[in-house]
């Protein structure tokens, strides 16, 4: 599948029209705003999951660390810093060469539930409602938050 085809299919098992805005365009999924950009032969996914706050940020950073540890606590995809903008993001890359239209909607929606997971633990953080150092990671086993 090509970049171009991608946004074919999607657009037409969505019903809607998907402009190509200089090899990227953006879904809500569940949502979730999820970009979708051409990296060449790879598809590329990202989300912006949120800020992370000052008083948090070694304890969410370290969580995010550990998560990407093996993809236990990211569902395959990565967490990572965006460092201009200082807010955490989760992505991932595909093959296009290796997605059809079935994988595609699957791959998207799990991205989606993984953005989701940790666009709540930074809510949670934000609220005091910190999770332990035992509670499960949203998408594997593992902590969520050491502060």
């Amino acid at each position: 599948m090509t970049f171009g085809e991608l946004i074919d299919v999607l657009g037409k098992r969505l019903g809607v029209e998907i402009e190509d805005a200089g090899g990227a365009f953006a879904l809500e999924i569940d949502g979730e705003t999820v970009i979708l950009q051409d990296a060449g032969e790879l598809l590329l996914v990202r989300a912006e999951v949120g800020e992370i706050p000052a008083d948090g940020r070694e304890g969410i950073l370290a969580s995010a660390m550990e998560a990407n540890f093996l993809y236990q606590g990211t569902g395959g995809s990565t967490l990572a810093l965006d460092p201009s903008a200082g807010r955490l993001v989760v992505q991932k890359y595909n093959w296009l060469e290796r997605l059809d239209l079935e994988t595609v909607f699957d791959t998207l929606e799990r991205f989606a539930d993984t953005a989701a997971a940790w666009r709540r633990i930074l809510a949670d953080y934000r609220s005091g409602a910190v999770r332990s150092e035992t509670s499960a990671s949203p998408i594997g086993s593992g902590p969520l938050l050491q502060v």
